[in-house]
């Protein structure tokens, strides 16, 4: 099977643990074992994620946190899709009611095709904003990717070193239920601030980044 690709790659390979190595200045150092997890095509929380990349990952850089937006948050969009799906079964029963003749059915294949071709782009659309909508967060900065549009796209990033605070907030009773919420990393100087929209399990988001900027 192919690798997705995209701003990170997903590799097939299934593993469950990766051992490192001690480096070869220091071979009486004890070897550490970090639990690696296998990202599923929905992951939205994944801590130390086995087979991703980024562009630009600088040696010995490793990812601690991939992150999406909650796979929650789609249900609007994906319940309208249905409802959209569905909407062309009950045209017939509508257009009795209307004092005109009903065009010939070479045109309602004709409109009914080009309405599902609508449909599909929403579908495909809506998707493609959560899917590359993605937080990485590694032991030496952290990076958030935003997409407003398909042809329109932000990468934002700042070295650990940079940080300065973290604060999270879960406003309303559906984001406590499903426990996501805003992740704001204060950095200092020129460098940009970093939100992260919608993440699950926010505080321990907010507690990773501190962890790792101390």
């Amino acid at each position: 099977m192919d690798p997705l690709k995209g701003e990170f790659i997903l590799n097939g390979e299934m593993a469950t643990s990766s051992t490192i190595s001690p480096e070869p200045s220091t071979p009486h150092k004890a070897r550490s074992t970090t639990a690696m997890n296998k990202p599923h095509f929905f992951s939205s929380y994944c801590k130390n994620p086995h087979g991703v990349s980024f562009g630009e990952q600088e040696e010995n850089e490793n990812i601690l946190l991939l992150l999406r937006r909650h796979v929650v948050i789609n249900v609007p969009w994906i319940a309208a899709s249905i409802t959209l799906l569905f909407l062309p079964f009950i045209f017939p029963a509508i257009l009795r009611f209307f004092p005109f003749p009903l065009p010939e059915q070479s045109t309602i294949l004709l409109f009914i095709s080009f309405y599902y071709l609508v449909v599909l782009g929403f579908i495909i659309l809506n998707f493609t904003l959560w899917y590359f909508h993605v937080g990485i967060i590694t032991n030496k900065r952290v990076i958030d990717i935003d997409l407003s549009g398909i042809l329109y796209r932000q990468i934002s990033e700042a070295k650990v070193k940079s940080i300065e605070d973290v604060t999270y907030d879960q406003t309303g009773f559906i984001t406590s239920l499903f426990n996501y919420g805003n992740v704001h990393v204060q950095t200092a100087g020129t460098e940009e601030n970093i939100e992260y929209d919608r993440v699950p399990k926010p505080s321990q988001v907010a507690d990773i980044i501190g962890d790792i900027s101390h």
